[in-house]
């Protein structure tokens, strides 16, 4: 029975010394692994990141009534667009003086026009809104009679050879003094003008011609749009990527170009908050966009891509090409002279990285190197292997081939 046993197990051996002879497997020396490369030059990097900018008026004016009184006046509805007015500059003239600057043949102004020549710089002139000044019209024209009186009555003093000197003064002070009241008269009648000071759009508008409202009282609000401003949170660690006066692009989603895409316009930054947030840890940025044209809306978002690193000349590897051992990091590199035996680069470090590339600082990637991007993982150093630089992975066309 045992006989048996040793008879059966030796059965196998004597059937594989009886066969064909099996060629001999290639060993780890002479094996070539064939690895994809890419060639590494110095290049330009710039790494930035996105931040969303909210896009506001550069100023809201708040137009409020100087005078309490009647709303007499006030087409603009809201959205419409207001224009900038100012009261203009007055010139005081005497009657004779009025008179005098009459255009020779020209009729006789009328009584009305002689009371009121004073206000000729408000004849035509236009602004946001009026109140009613009908019975202002009517004191002004007691307060340049009683000048216009004042003024007669000194003139005669002064004729009158018998006047004293306290006769003069009196009338000379009978005279300011209505002089003062006429003014003060004619600058409440200035006062019923509501004048806007910046072109700028209508946004919100709270009352009515023929309303009654109270000085001081708002009237409407007006967004200045020929400038928008761009308000950020820069992280502070990035707080040295910006500085002022710095021209940065904003994309705008919601607004397209004659192409069809998102408007790009350059902003300028006007300020930089220097103290920081007290939970975010972000300052806060302000960028002046031009709107000429006022073809922008107000109160949308935006991007901006800010840059926060800079390298002219910088190595870059796609991140296939790093093998990882541990803590440690390393790149397979075929060396610049040309040859087919690859180089271990230990100890790596890694500068900028993103998903799908990684900065090589230092010196120990050299430009013209070729690094091993895909096949890595089982080399060694010194390992002889059969390149290119041709993607298996990728065909022609853009596509990429399917496992």
């Amino acid at each position: 029975m045992r006989a048996r046993i040793v008879l059966l197990a030796a059965m196998p051996l004597l059937l594989a010394a009886c066969g064909p002879q099996q060629p001999p497997e290639e060993t780890s020396a002479t094996a070539k692994r064939s690895v994809v490369v890419q060639l590494v030059q110095p290049q330009k990097l710039e790494v930035a990141i996105k931040l969303p900018v909210v896009i506001q008026p550069k100023d809201i004016i708040e137009l409020r009534a100087a005078s309490p009184g009647k709303i007499s006046s006030l087409e603009f509805v809201e959205g419409a667009t207001v224009p900038a007015s100012q009261i203009p500059n007055g010139e005081w003239l005497e009657v004779d003086e009025f008179l005098a600057r009459q255009l020779e043949g020209a009729p006789r102004p009328t009584e009305d026009e002689i009371v009121f020549r004073n206000l000729r710089h408000l004849d035509g002139f236009e602004c946001f809104a009026r109140i009613d000044d009908s019975q202002l019209m009517q004191n002004f024209r007691e307060a340049q009679a009683n000048y216009d009186q004042a003024v007669r009555d000194l003139r005669r003093t002064e004729e009158y050879p018998q006047s004293t000197g306290a006769q003069l003064d009196q009338a000379r002070t009978r005279r300011n003094i209505a002089r003062a009241g006429a003014e003060r008269v004619l600058a409440m009648i200035e006062d019923t003008y509501i004048c806007n000071p910046l072109q700028g759009v209508l946004i919100e508008r709270m009352h009515q011609t023929g309303e009654f409202v109270n000085m001081g009282e708002l009237i409407g609000k007006v967004a200045v749009m020929d400038t928008l401003v761009a308000e950020l949170e820069i992280p502070e660690t990035h707080r040295q990527a910006l500085s002022m006066g710095q021209t940065i692009g904003v994309r705008i989603q919601s607004v397209k170009d004659e192409t069809g895409k998102p408007v790009l316009r350059d902003a300028k930054i006007t300020k930089i908050d220097s103290v920081a947030h007290a939970l975010t840890h972000s300052f806060s940025v302000e960028l002046e966009i031009p709107n000429p044209n006022l073809k922008l809306p107000a109160g949308i978002f935006g991007t901006v891509d800010v840059v926060i690193y800079k390298n002219p000349a910088a190595m870059v590897v796609p991140l296939t090409a790093i093998r990882l051992n541990g803590s440690s990091k390393s790149l397979f590199v075929l060396p610049a002279s040309g040859g087919d035996k690859v180089s271990e680069l230990t100890n790596i470090e890694l500068g900028q990285l993103s998903s799908n590339w990684a900065e090589i600082p230092g010196d120990k990637l050299k430009p013209g190197m070729r690094v091993v991007t895909f096949g890595a993982q089982l080399l060694g150093d010194g390992d002889e292997v059969t390149w290119t630089e041709k993607d298996p992975y990728v065909v022609e066309g853009g596509g990429e081939m399917k496992s």
